[in-house]
């Protein structure tokens, strides 16, 4: 199952129910570009896994006890030092992009509350874990991006913090699905129904296009200029 935007939903819907007030007991960082946050509550402790890998990205509990390196990285030191004690206290998605904000309460030297946020971007290789300060602005990130690696968006610690750019797409949560479907036929051309959903529709994946296309089309191709009722109708 890709970890779509739809999908990616289901995931907060979950983690709301599960980690929300939350204490962050332990941080681990057992690769580099892998965090696992221990969350304990009244009713036990869960470990919530992070990944950021390029072949893998994405975000789950989890009940597996990661190997960890004897001398922890120094992201994983100033996790602890700033985000050990936090409270989980929202999960959010825009709509259906490919990304959470997990929001926690926690408090500065000065014992002062402050709030601390983790931006969790599920983008294939250009998936991220950025730790961000209640001033918007990145503290770290298990990926650093700087000018010599991309002009248009750099995650660097001290600057703003910037959502990575929104897709021109009808989100699903606020579309009806006739709007959807006028979309998808006035696209110019004859296109495979399942390319011309992926280029109109937020956060689905190739695989779920594919099998909306074999659903419209109950096992024959379907082009987005050949609609016919009964086709739009299934659609």
């Amino acid at each position: 199952m890709a970890l779509d935007g739809v999908f990616l939903r289901h995931i907060k819907k979950e983690l709301e129910q599960e980690l929300i007030g939350s204490k962050v007991d332990k941080i681990y960082q057992p690769f580099r570009d892998q965090l696992v946050l221990s969350m304990r509550s009244r009713e036990g402790s869960k470990k919530l896994l992070i990944s950021a890998r390029a072949g893998s990205p994405r975000i789950n509990i989890t009940t597996a006890t990661p190997e960890n390196p004897k001398v922890p990285p120094m992201l994983c030191m100033l996790l602890r030092k700033r985000l050990s004690g936090a409270r989980l206290r929202a999960v959010t998605q825009q709509e259906l992009e490919r990304m959470l904000m997990l929001e926690f309460e926690g408090t500065n030297e000065l014992g002062d509350s402050v709030r601390l946020s983790l931006a969790v971007e599920i983008m294939g290789q250009y998936s991220n874990i950025i730790f961000i300060d209640e001033n918007g602005l990145i503290i770290d990130a298990v990926k650093r991006v700087d000018m010599t690696m991309s002009s248009q968006r750099l995650v660097l610690p001290g600057i703003k913090y910037e959502l990575p750019p929104k897709q021109s797409k009808l989100c699903m949560l606020n579309t009806e699905a006739d709007e959807i479907i006028r979309t998808v036929e006035a696209l110019p051309g004859s296109k495979p129904l399942s390319k011309a959903l992926l280029s109109v529709i937020q956060g689905i994946s190739p695989i779920i296009s594919r099998e909306l296309e074999y659903l419209t089309g109950r096992g024959k191709d379907v082009f987005s200029d050949s609609l016919d009722e009964e086709k739009r109708t299934r659609l």
